[in-house]
């Protein structure tokens, strides 16, 4: 994308406050950061598994990380969804590089041409995603299919607001715009950690099979909701100093949470995606 502003280096109004301030700064950047990497696991699970055994002739074994998600008779359908994971892939590794201003400021060309792959990977996995609910529908039914529909729908019009802002030369809309779109980007790998961490805290009360339960059909929606709330409230604000007390309590927040998240992507990947990562890849190389 063109030159919109950085999240990470280009930090609102830091907070005053010697000790606290500087924790507050160095725990979201730790937050960052295993979002970050985690996000780049997943997405090289995504690539690896969904696009190795596709490449070995495999393709059925998708149903092994979803169920109903591969039909041979569905071929549009198929290719459809094929994209949306393709795209979806390159996103999350390429959102976080997008983000890091000295990459805008040092190497310009480099930040928009990833800009221009971002925007049409955002449009393909939008549109993916749709055809996909078009042709067969989801799993969960009506409920799945209108959060998940709208879900495709705003990546679509986020990515084609932020090239044509870029285009027009209006790098603050632009910026917002990208803020927006990269919130949805990383929906698809927060609905696995928010999930596992339900999992963790209840064992799983308010699911069912089919996606049928109360917590599944909050899910089809708050995956990407909050996101979007959170990046309004980003674009609007900066922040301030809150005062001690304040900022060692968030700051033990997100301590908290890069503990969540760093203990999940552990859990995720020895135990789901590591495997079919190497499975996927073994299967590409047959």
């Amino acid at each position: 994308m063109a030159d919109s502003s950085s999240i990470v280096d280009r930090e609102p109004a830091e907070p005053n406050g010697g000790s606290h301030g500087a924790a507050l700064r160095w725990s979201a950047r730790l937050l960052v950061a295993a979002s970050w990497i985690s996000g780049a696991i997943f997405a090289t699970y995504i690539l690896a598994f969904f696009g190795g055994v596709a490449l070995g002739g495999a393709a059925d074994r998708w149903n092994e990380s979803l169920p109903d998600l591969y039909e041979g008779s569905a071929l549009l359908s198929t290719a459809a969804i094929g994209a949306h994971f393709m795209a979806g892939g390159v996103l999350l590794l390429l959102g976080p590089v997008q983000l890091i201003g000295s990459v805008r400021d040092n190497v310009p060309g480099l930040h928009r041409w990833l800009g221009r792959i971002y925007v049409i990977s955002a449009g393909l996995a939008g549109l993916g995603g749709l055809g996909f609910i078009l042709g067969r529908g989801t799993i969960g039914g009506p409920l799945m299919d209108t959060g998940f529909g709208i879900y495709g729908a705003l990546m679509v019009l986020c990515a084609a607001m932020a090239y044509a802002r870029a285009r027009a030369g209006s790098y603050d809309e632009h910026r917002a715009w990208a803020i927006r779109l990269f919130a949805l980007t990383v929906g698809s790998w927060l609905y696995r950690m928010e999930y596992g961490a339900w999992f963790l805290a209840s064992g799983g009360i308010g699911t069912a099979s089919g996606f049928t339960g109360w917590f599944d059909a909050i899910m089809m929606f708050f995956f990407y909701v909050p996101n979007l709330i959170v990046a309004e409230l980003f674009i609007r604000a900066r922040w301030r100093d809150r005062g001690a007390v304040a900022s060692f309590a968030a700051a033990s927040v997100l301590l908290a949470a890069t503990a969540f998240i760093i203990f999940a992507t552990w859990s995720f990947t020895a135990r789901s995606w590591g495997p079919r990562m190497i499975s996927g890849l073994t299967d590409a190389a047959l």
